[in-house]
């Protein structure tokens, strides 16, 4: 991880190009003691537009999980998807963008840069769907210059995701035709045969995510298209798997977010108790990644001491405590902040590089850990065979749901259980497996319509999703799925944010954005208002 540069002034002379909609600085970019773009080394770009998308997945991530219920949200969805939320990232979105750019312009001219354009074409690409698919539409043609639109408009949904499935298939076809390697590339080490899977996957993903709505697109035969994809060259093992890989090292800060919010000092969020009732009791068995995922600090009585969870005996309350030492909040937990930051439950070592839960319950700092070495889970081969399941019942695709439901579990878990070695007694073991697979595809196979197992389909995914609650706020918004997700405790007709406000920083610097209500849908989420709670 020596190649992040955490807000890097690359060659001294990016910084002052990287000009956010909102802010800028003309002025510097005559001084001649500052490097123009054009002369800026595309290693360092491509390295930049890297670290800036690791950290935007990354902050996206952390602004989901509590709406998605992977972590107690303790405020109400007004708080949490409020229009400051999105104030950083929106800021880096216009510097990735802008970096992308230069390299665009770099690659105009010199033909051995064309595998680093494709790379930045698909990570901004990346970026910028996940962008509209929180807020809408962005600004994002007019912002390319800010001397002649200092207000650049917003462009619509619609036609950026048009412009990103353009992008893809100009980036393939760039990957294939570079004869020159990227030595910067932190997620496939130039393998061009991932890349490409990683293209096409992309592609793929983004045409079943607008399954509803892919006449918008100009997509007359939606199946025929996957069909195609599925033919090619995508991610389907988990050596192809686009992740970004965390290292333990603290300067520059390398380390997975769950790690620094979770072991050093002390647990400042609470995880959802809905998400670990669903790996602990909602089968016969447990989850057998319930263990990577979660570690337990404390065996003590949560409702001794002070005591440290105040719901006990409250009807309002779901779940309170879920028992065997797994302590978290119920979604829309206000009463915190008990002083049980050592005690609560926190994460585990996968995604996360912190501690296997071998029944140690002690404080997570003081474990052995992977010293936050995780990983940043963005599209796994299980992903896709969870997206291809739901294809393949919802619109006839090639393959049959069943099977590709029980690939994409099985996929899930090997990830999982075979992540930073783990070789305790406690591990998860092959006929773990195989008993949850076997129940999951009792009640699949049971199922008396295409909507119980859609959300049989769904409700695998959100589980397989933990680390990447981007994935299951889209499908929930798509779907409705899981159909057990816990509702607020203190509101049983609350109004979930179909979308995010936009970034208060750029309704106040750009005068061609009007703020919206979080009740706003994006263009592919065609579902009635409150669909979904």
């Amino acid at each position: 991880m020596k190649n992040i540069f955490k807000y890097l002034s690359i060659g001294l002379g990016v910084t002052i190009f990287l000009l956010s909609c909102e802010v800028t600085n003309f002025d510097l970019q005559d001084n001649p003691n500052f490097l123009t773009p054009e002369s800026s080394d595309p290693e360092f770009l491509l390295n930049e537009i890297q670290f800036l998308f690791q950290d935007i997945m990354g902050d996206m991530v952390r602004n989901t999980d509590d709406i998605m219920r992977y972590e107690a949200m303790t405020d109400n969805y007004g708080d949490v998807a409020s229009p400051t939320v999105l104030n950083i990232e929106w800021e880096r979105f216009y510097e990735a963008l802008n970096i992308s750019r230069t390299i665009e312009n770099q690659a105009a001219s010199d033909s051995n840069l064309l595998f680093h354009n494709a790379i930045s074409k698909l990570l901004v690409g990346y970026l910028t769907v996940t962008l509209v698919d929180y807020v809408g539409s962005i600004p994002y043609e007019q912002s390319s210059n800010p001397l002649e639109f200092p207000n650049p408009k917003l462009d619509n949904g619609i036609d950026l995701y048009k412009m990103v499935l353009s992008d893809i298939d100009q980036a393939i076809i760039d990957i294939n035709t570079a004869t020159f390697n990227v030595s910067s590339d932190l997620f496939y080490g130039s393998d061009k045969a991932k890349w490409t899977a990683f293209a096409n996957s992309f592609k793929l993903r983004l045409l079943i995510q607008t399954r509803l709505a892919s006449n918008d697109l100009g997509i007359s035969n939606l199946g025929a298209e996957i069909n195609t994809l599925l033919g090619m060259n995508i991610i389907d093992t988990e050596s192809e798997d686009f992740v970004y890989r965390h290292a333990a090292v603290e300067e520059p800060e390398s380390r997975h977010f769950y790690f620094t919010r979770g072991y050093l000092t002390g647990f400042s969020q609470y995880i959802g108790n809905y998400f670990m009732w669903m790996l602990k009791d909602s089968k016969s068995e447990k989850d057998p990644r319930i263990r990577y995922y979660l570690y337990r600090q404390s065996d003590i009585d949560p409702f001794t001491g002070p005591p440290y969870l105040a719901c006990g005996g409250d009807p309002a309350v779901d779940f309170c405590y879920i028992g065997e030492h797994y302590w978290g909040l119920d979604h829309g937990e206000t009463r915190t902040g008990r002083g049980d930051n050592n005690l609560r439950t926190t994460y585990g070592i996968y995604p996360g590089g912190g501690a296997f839960d071998e029944d140690q319950f002690v404080v997570a700092s003081n474990t052995p850990n992977l010293l936050g070495a995780g990983i940043q889970p963005i599209l796994t081969a299980s992903y896709i065979k969870f997206l291809t399941a739901e294809a393949a019942l919802t619109l006839g695709t090639n393959g049959n749901p069943a099977v590709l439901l029980e690939e994409a579990i099985r996929a899930s878990m090997s990830k999982v259980l075979n992540f930073g070695g783990v070789t305790s007694a406690l591990a998860a073991t092959n006929t773990d497996v195989d008993n949850y697979v076997n129940e999951v595809m009792i009640n699949y196979n049971a199922a008396t319509s295409d909507d119980e197992r859609l959300n049989i389909i769904i409700t695998e995914f959100y589980l397989a999703g933990f680390g990447n609650s981007i994935e299951a706020y889209n499908a929930y918004r798509r779907t409705g799925y899981p159909l057990n997700i816990q509702i607020p405790i203190d509101n049983d007709n609350p109004t979930f944010p179909r979308s995010f406000p936009y970034s208060n920083d750029a309704v106040n610097n750009n005068s061609s954005i009007e703020q919206k209500q979080n009740t706003v849908k994006i263009f592919w989420d065609t579902n009635p208002d409150g669909f979904i709670k």
